[in-house]
């Protein structure tokens, strides 16, 4: 009788942790684990670009929430509020995006609210799109972190 217990117990453990692995979003699947060589700028270096550089000669991908948009963002970001692009409905928003983005050889900054897996999902739904992974950047540590939140020529409000 202890080993038809034993057995009944094993069963249910085993099926319980199927059901516990089929219900859980495996770390295969996120596309911020890509094998993709991640470029990153510094704040600094991202404050140097908005200030020195003309508009022409880069864009930034922007995909905080709206309303984290409008409460303040890099001059010239165009808003796609994807984050943190963890579902069809968010990835499908870079997607429509990404012809904006296309066109010429200049780099794309991407912020997101904490520079990490937001801006690496929009990176590697991009580089799908046909958009070079030499072009594609993370502003590091974000909007949330951004250090010149007072300094109006690098960060505004709507």
């Amino acid at each position: 009788m202890k080993k038809v217990f034993k057995g009944v117990m094993l069963v249910f453990f085993a099926a319980f942790l199927v059901v516990l692995g089929g219900c859980s979003k495996s770390n295969a699947e996120d596309r911020a684990n890509d094998d993709i060589k991640w470029q990153f700028i510094s704040p600094a270096d991202m404050k140097k670009v908005v200030q020195t550089e003309d508009t022409s000669n880069y864009q930034i991908l922007d995909i905080q929430p709206k309303k984290d948009f409008a409460k303040g963002h890099i001059p010239g970001s165009i808003s796609v509020p994807a984050y943190p692009v963890d579902t069809k409905e968010l990835e499908k928003l870079v997607v429509d995006a990404a012809p904006k983005f296309k066109d010429g050889k200049n780099p794309i900054y991407v912020v997101c609210p904490g520079g990490g897996g937001g801006a690496k999902r929009s990176i590697s739904l991009l580089i799908d799109e046909g958009i070079a992974k030499s072009r594609l950047y993370i502003v590091e540590n974000g909007a949330k972190k951004w250090p010149y939140k007072d300094d109006s020529t690098v960060w505004v409000a709507d």
